[in-house]
């Protein structure tokens, strides 16, 4: 026991020992080096520089590079620093960021050793100095003003120099039309979106992360400033969160941090809510509210069946009393009415995977089907519910006629649970309606127009995809319309972005495997939007349930906290740009703080976003 206490008393006596011999050796090295003349002058290339590259280790990796520095200059490098190198003596460029660091390591020693760990545990007794250690994570060489791939390593013992934040903004083309914040350590240098680059927003957009991570902060800053550039935007808003934008913020942290940052406090203007007829508006007192109704024209008669959720048998039965009705509507001059050459023209064009029949309506399908089943029962029709059939004898005798020329299937069950799902749908009373608007597209893709949907008071996934379905179908066409008149003028139309909030219920993977045709849609305009202007974002906070397809479909990403490692892991797959650095800090993001990756970009930036002074209707 007392051999056990003299040696531990010994050990702090040990270390000074060994320090102070290693001090000695030191000084020994410094007046060797005085008596041959002493310091040499440094070649001017390393002039300003703060640290210099290391010799590789087993350990190093393709494109990382390590860099030490004196601990005075330690606290001038920050993360995502950028930085030059000056490779020497070969004179090659190089431009990389700091990927790690920088990290405190003591001087001549490992940091880890036994020696090390006694001195610091009593009360830092022969504790020698201390130097700093970063990884640097290249970005390419420099060659005549322009950064390239590098196909070389730096030299070892080259300088290093800070990259200011002016030409950081360039190197790393942070180029854009309004900012969403500002890169993390680097409060000068901001995080802009480019509206009006076709190569970035139109190539769709994931906004990622767990609740209360930031994305809907995020989101009214991105509206807000695509709407300010000119563009149009439409919100898909499943809680009705962004129905009082048009609104000053009450939250108190929200308007210190914006006047902290000198941010200008105000709402978010030109803000439009459009609520499914018959629905309750989430705010009521939004000052530009309106009901819109659904045309069951429009909407693909295949995207239908999939809604219905009707069986092979059904579908057979559907399509057959589909045909009926355009047979109906052509003899009864309704579409294409014969002397107008352009619905003619588009009856003979009309495809069934992407859009419905004109004038195909909910009500009149109902009674070609109740008219196929009396016509199997043997029985007269007793009651119509459109008014094409019901006002009109003449309407109803081709309809008969229609029915009896057509080889039906026999079996009237199938027909009337067809009828039962049509009538179901009736009964929501959100298709056709007289006596609300049907969406005015044209309006809404007005330059710098907010439109939010509110579909907070669809509680069933039928009905928001009913609703989905059909103002992607709108917009696609209203967009498409656009960019062929601006293309014939040699211009180009407004910007449009479509922002899908909690995308995963709309595109899970389930829902696609039940409902292909409104994927496939949603592909189209994906693919179609590229050359016309039309952007997708999609948000969520569940990104486990996107699938491949989906995630296939986005090049630009802001990642806010995400702590599900196969989710990140996932996403790895999907994003190569991303260092592991970035992976690795994901899961420890605070609110406001993202990820973002842009076409356009360099590389993926640490960013914070800027606070909204917009209301939200679920604030705190």
């Amino acid at each position: 026991m007392a051999t056990a206490k003299r040696d531990k008393a010994k050990q702090p006596a040990d270390a000074a020992g060994r320090q102070e011999t290693t001090r000695a050796a030191v000084r020994s090295l410094i007046d060797t080096s005085e008596r041959a003349g002493g310091a040499k002058a440094l070649p001017t290339v390393y002039e300003g520089s703060f640290g210099r590259t290391l010799y590789d280790t087993p350990g190093s990796s393709d494109g990382s590079v390590t860099v030490v520095m004196p601990a005075d200059t330690i606290q001038d490098v920050t993360s995502q620093a950028l930085i030059r190198v000056q490779s020497h003596p070969d004179g090659r460029r190089y431009v990389g960021t700091v990927s790690a660091g920088p990290f405190y390591d003591p001087d001549g020693i490992s940091a880890e050793s036994t020696t090390m760990v006694i001195a610091a545990v009593h009360g830092s007794i022969g504790m020698p100095g201390h130097h700093g250690r970063l990884q640097l994570h290249l970005l390419g060489e420099e060659r005549n003003g322009r950064l390239g791939p590098a196909n070389r390593r730096p030299m070892p013992n080259s300088p290093v120099f800070l990259v200011d934040d002016q030409e950081m903004a360039s190197i790393l083309g942070l180029e854009g039309d309004f900012p969403i914040g500002r890169v993390m350590g680097h409060e000068s240098v901001e995080v802009p979106i480019p509206v009006h680059k076709k190569s970035v927003l139109y190539r769709h957009t994931g906004v990622l992360g767990t609740t209360g991570g930031g994305k809907s902060t995020t989101i009214t800053n991105y509206a807000a400033g695509i709407a300010r550039e000119g563009g149009a935007v439409v919100l898909l808003d499943t809680e009705g969160e962004y129905t009082t934008m048009h609104e000053v913020t009450g939250d108190a942290d929200m308007l210190e941090m914006a006047k902290a940052q000198a941010l200008e406090i105000r709402p978010v203007d030109n803000t439009h809510v459009l609520t499914l007829v018959g629905r309750e508006p989430s705010n009521p007192d939004h000052p530009s509210q309106g009901e819109f109704t659904l045309d069951f024209s429009i909407i693909s008669p295949w995207t239908a069946i999939e809604i219905l959720g009707l069986n092979d048998a059904q579908q057979g039965r559907f399509l057959a009393a589909y045909d009926i009705g355009r047979n109906l509507l052509r003899d009864l001059d309704i579409f294409p009415q014969k002397k107008d050459e352009v619905a003619l023209q588009a009856a003979i064009d009309w495809d069934e995977m992407e859009s419905g029949y004109p004038h195909l309506t909910l009500a009149l399908l109902i009674d070609i089907v109740s008219a196929c089943i009396a016509h199997l029962k043997g029985s007269e029709h007793p009651y119509f519910t459109s008014d094409v059939i019901k006002s009109s004898g003449t309407a109803q005798a081709k309809l008969k006629a229609l029915v009896a020329a057509t080889e039906l299937e026999k079996v009237p069950s199938s027909w009337m649970k067809v009828s039962s799902l049509l009538w179901r749908m009736h009964r929501l009373k959100i298709f056709d309606r007289a006596d609300a608007d049907r969406l005015d597209v044209e309006a809404m893709l007005t330059s710098g127009r907010i439109t939010i949907i509110d579909l907070s008071d669809l509680d069933s996934p039928v009905l928001r995809n009913l609703a989905i379905a059909q103002v992607l179908r709108q917009l696609q066409t209203a967009q498409e319309e656009a960019y062929e008149v601006a293309s014939a003028a040699n211009s180009t139309p407004t910007p449009v972005n479509l922002i899908i909030e909690e995308a995963h219920e709309f595109l899970s993977t389930a829902r696609i495997r039940q409902m292909p045709t409104l994927y496939e849609q949603v592909a189209r305009i994906a693919k179609r939007g590229r050359k016309r202007w039309l952007g997708l974002t999609f948000v969520t906070q569940l990104p486990q349930n996107l699938p491949d397809e989906v995630m296939a479909l986005i090049n630009n990403w802001v990642l806010h906290k995400i702590q599900d490692e196969s989710v990140v892991g996932r996403l790895r797959r999907t994003i190569p740009a991303i260092d592991q650095s970035m992976w690795r800090s994901l899961a420890s993001l605070q609110p406001g703080q993202a990820v973002v990756s842009l076409a356009h970009m360099r590389r993926p930036i640490m960013t914070q976003i800027y606070p909204s002074t917009a209301k939200l209707r679920m604030e705190n």
